[in-house]
């Protein structure tokens, strides 16, 4: 049906068909870069986890990494990437100040792997949405 848009209730309620599938696709990809990517993140981590299970609170790893994710994915497409180096340099400096043993090393460095997973998985998505609303245009 190539004329559904035009002929249903849509355009009266959005006049600016290109702004409102623009805004469809960056929330596409807001949820592919945070929920999809804690999945994603999680399948590449399950192996690690076994050997090194992470401590703190509970599901709080995946919290930070949606909301990592989220905001990576938001600094992207607002045409900030160079906000992304602070938040790699942090979250390094404020793990690896806390390492004191081998245990401590072995934790950081799961904590590193998929903080750089979760990094580049927002990244890529931001890209992503960015080509396609540019394609929009």
């Amino acid at each position: 049906m190539p004329d559904l848009w035009a002929s249903g209730a849509w355009p009266g309620l959005l006049p600016d068909a290109g702004a409102a599938l623009a805004a469809l696709l960056w929330l596409a990809g807001l949820i592919l870069a945070t929920r999809a990517g804690g999945f994603a993140v999680g399948l590449l981590m399950a192996g690690l986890a076994a050997a090194h299970p992470p401590e703190g609170l509970p599901k709080g790893g995946q919290v930070i990494g949606l909301l990592e994710r989220g905001l990576i994915f938001v600094l992207m497409t607002a045409g900030q990437p160079e906000a992304i180096g602070f938040l790699i340099a942090a979250k390094s400096i404020l793990r690896f100040g806390t390492v004191t043993t081998a245990a401590d090393r072995a934790v950081s460095e799961y904590v590193i792997i998929g903080t750089l997973a979760s990094f580049g998985w927002a990244i890529l998505a931001a890209l992503a949405t960015l080509r396609l609303v540019a394609a929009l245009a």
